[in-house]
């Protein structure tokens, strides 16, 4: 190792040498499965989009093995955003090279904990860690990355069954409080900071931002930093116009039924490029597409879908305004915490529409199943978004749409989220809660228990 990447490693390894390190504010206790998975002998992969705060999961990580006795020698971080790695990244000996001369001077044979941050950054690196992991049983991989679709596509070819994944949101509105240092706010006060957290998202570093117009400028240059260097620049694209407003088009309408055909027409280009691009902001966690829940998979294909973007903040960012689409900012907020808990959300629409509908991670048990005799029974929960039901025809719209999808997966119970109404309806032997925002994430994790 020549001793220009000996100074960068060493740099990049800070507690070896029993300096403080930013650990950042505590998010370890939102991921549990991260250091359940940290004991298991597979590769741990935290995906997610940029600026999320993966790297800052893994110094926590780093942190927590530390505290737990692990020796810092046999901690080894390498983050290949670093200039002096990103031009080797073609390089395909550069991880072997380093891990071989760091073990070699290993004094002890115990177990090395490997993180790489940054992973994607690094054309060989699925060579690499399943030569590690297959050939050194020693070395247990920790890996972040922000493109699902090199992680997922190559992960999956060559770390088949030797990975566990776990996916890195901005923060929730839980999170959102302990970084704001807030315990148990009385209710007014929690009407005010969620309404902050609705305008500007849970992105890290804006949360602890007290300057809003900086806020907003900081959210732009994520945004810019996310389309150009996880779909301009790797995917070769050179009409970058039409990338760009089809991007604006699209969060403008989170939310909002879409089909490829009816935005190529809106946007004068070709149904495929609409596709492909789409794939693309999907691949890098930037949009979400919703499908509605059917039998049938090329039925779910055919239909018109939802997008939703990774952050409200984002959304207020480069489009439209707060005040004015605030339903829409709460049902993409909704949305997003779907997202983090469920395995899979569709949308339900047959006569009427509710905004999600669930499929549980967990199994129905066996006398459910010997009733109902069908998959209907996957559906564990149904979520309609409103405002405010203040308005009686409101009201009565999303009772109904909800009333249905609650017929249809035969469930007893319905979530209706508002922006601060809490109430009780009930109908024939159908009880429907009406909730706030702000209490939905404690909702969830009661229901999830």
């Amino acid at each position: 190792m020549d001793q220009g990447m000996q100074i960068v490693i060493e740099s990049q390894n800070p507690w070896w040498f029993s300096k403080n390190f930013d650990k950042g504010i505590d998010r370890l206790s939102f991921f549990p499965e991260i250091i359940q998975y940290l004991n298991a002998k597979e590769i741990l992969l935290l995906t997610g989009a940029r600026r999320t705060g993966k790297s800052t999961l893994a110094y926590q990580l780093i942190d927590y093995l530390i505290k737990t006795g692990t020796p810092k020698q046999n901690i080894l971080y390498i983050n290949l955003d670093e200039p002096l790695f990103m031009s080797m990244r073609d390089d395909p000996s550069l991880l072997g090279s380093i891990v071989e001369e760091y073990t070699s001077k290993r004094e002890n044979k115990e177990i090395l904990y490997l993180f790489i941050d940054e992973i994607q950054n690094y054309k060989y690196w699925a060579y690499a860690i399943k030569t590690f992991y297959d050939t050194k049983k020693y070395i247990k991989c920790i890996l972040t990355g922000s493109t699902s679709s090199v992680l997922k596509n190559s992960a999956a070819s060559r770390l088949s069954g030797r990975y566990l994944a776990c996916t890195v949101y901005p923060l929730s509105f839980q999170e959102f409080l302990i970084f704001k240092g807030i315990i148990n706010p009385e209710v007014i006060k929690k009407r005010q900071l969620f309404d902050e957290y609705l305008k500007f998202g849970g992105y890290p570093r804006i949360v602890v931002e007290a300057d809003n117009s900086l806020k907003m400028q900081i959210l732009k240059n994520y945004y810019e930093t996310i389309y150009l260097k996880d779909i301009i620049l790797p995917n070769n694209l050179r009409n970058n116009s039409d990338l760009v407003n089809l991007l604006y088009y699209l969060i403008s309408n989170s939310g909002n039924l879409y089909s490829f055909n009816k935005i190529a027409e809106i946007q004068h280009i070709s149904p495929d490029t609409v596709k492909e691009y789409t794939e693309y902001a999907q691949n890098c966690y930037l949009l979400y597409t919703l499908m509605k829940y059917t039998w049938s998979v090329k039925k779910q294909i055919a239909n018109p879908k939802k997008i939703y973007a990774l952050d409200t903040g984002i959304i207020n960012a480069i489009s439209f305004t707060f005040s004015e689409n605030k339903g829409r900012l709460l049902e993409n907020y909704v949305f997003c915490l779907l997202n983090r808990i469920f395995d899979e959300i569709y949308y339900h629409k047959r006569n009427y529409e509710c905004d999600f509908v669930v499929k549980s991670k967990y199994p129905v048990t066996m006398e459910q199943n010997n009733i109902l005799k069908s998959n209907v029974s996957q559906i564990s929960m149904a979520v309609q978004v409103s405002l405010s039901l203040k308005e009686l025809d409101t009201k009565n719209r999303e009772i109904r749409g909800l009333k249905e999808a609650m017929e249809d997966y035969n469930l007893n119970e319905g979530y209706i989220v508002t922006e601060n109404e809490k109430d009780m309806v009930t109908l024939d032997d159908k009880t429907i809660h009406i909730i706030p925002a702000y209490s939905l994430e404690n909702e969830l994790r009661e229901f999830t228990k």
